[in-house]
C-alpha cells in the first residue's frame, strides 16, 4: 500500500507536536529555586562596589606620579593604613589608661589601699591585676608631688617627658603592652614594679603639704 505525500506531513507534525510535549514537561527544566536572599545581596554588592571604585581611581591617579606604578600606590595606601591604625591604637590606649587611672572611677583610689590589692592579686597569681593596680598606685602617689598634680589622670606621654625618667618608660610601655595588649604579665613585671616606683617618686620631688590639698 503507497502513502500519499499529506498522509507524511501530518505524520511529521503529529512526530513533532509529541516531541514539543514531551520536552515540555517538568523533568526536562531546571526547578525555580527560591532566592529570599537575592535583594539583599545584590544591595550589599553594589554598596561595596561604590567605594572599591572610587579606591581604584585613586590608586590609578598615584600610579601615573609614583615609581612603581599600580604597586607603589598600593605600597603608599597601605603604609598609610597601618600608621592611621598605630596612632588610633595608642590614643585608645592612653585615654584608656587614664579612665583605669582616675580617682573618680569605682573602686579603690588611696595608693595604699591599691597596693594592698596589689600585692593580694599577686599572692593570688593574677598577676596581669597585680601590675595594674601597682601602676595606678604609683601614679596616685606621683599625683602627690606639686609637679605632677592629677597624674592619675593625665596621660603617660606627658608625665613622661616632666619625668625624663628611662624606669617610667619602662613601666609604661609594660601596663601599656599587658593592659591593652595581648602580653600576660609575669613575676619580673610585678618586681620591677616594686622596685622602680621608689625610685621614681624620689626623682618627682617630695609629696605635697597636707595643707596644699585644694
Amino acid at each position: 500500500m503507497s502513502t500519499s505525500a499529506g498522509e507524511l506531513l501530518d505524520g511529521s507534525a503529529a512526530a513533532r507536536r509529541a516531541a514539543s510535549q514531551i520536552l515540555a514537561e517538568p523533568r526536562f527544566h531546571q526547578p525555580e529555586v527560591p532566592r529570599p536572599l537575592h535583594g539583599v545581596l545584590a544591595t550589599i554588592g553594589r554598596a561595596v562596589q561604590v567605594p572599591l571604585t572610587g579606591l581604584q581611581s585613586l590608586v590609578d591617579k598615584l600610579a601615573t606620579i609614583l615609581p612603581g606604578g599600580v604597586a607603589g600606590a598600593w605600597i603608599l595606601l597601605a603604609a598609610l593604613a597601618l600608621i592611621a591604625a598605630i596612632v588610633t591604637s595608642r590614643r585608645v590606649a592612653h585615654r584608656g589608661l587614664a579612665a583605669t587611672a582616675s580617682p573618680r572611677a569605682p573602686g579603690p583610689t588611696s595608693a595604699a589601699e591599691l597596693e594592698r590589692l596589689a600585692a593580694a592579686a599577686q599572692d593570688a597569681g593574677q598577676l596581669d591585676e597585680a601590675v595594674r593596680l601597682r601602676f595606678r598606685a604609683g601614679l596616685t602617689r606621683l599625683g602627690q608631688r606639686e609637679t605632677f598634680a592629677g597624674a592619675p589622670t593625665r596621660p603617660t606621654l606627658q608625665i613622661a617627658r616632666a619625668l625624663d625618667s628611662p624606669e617610667f618608660d619602662s613601666l609604661a610601655h609594660r601596663f601599656d603592652e599587658i593592659a591593652y595588649g595581648s602580653s600576660p604579665a609575669t613575676a619580673d613585671d610585678v618586681d620591677q614594679q616594686r622596685r622602680e616606683w621608689p625610685q621614681i617618686l624620689r626623682a618627682g620631688g617630695p609629696p605635697r603639704p597636707a595643707g596644699g590639698e585644694s
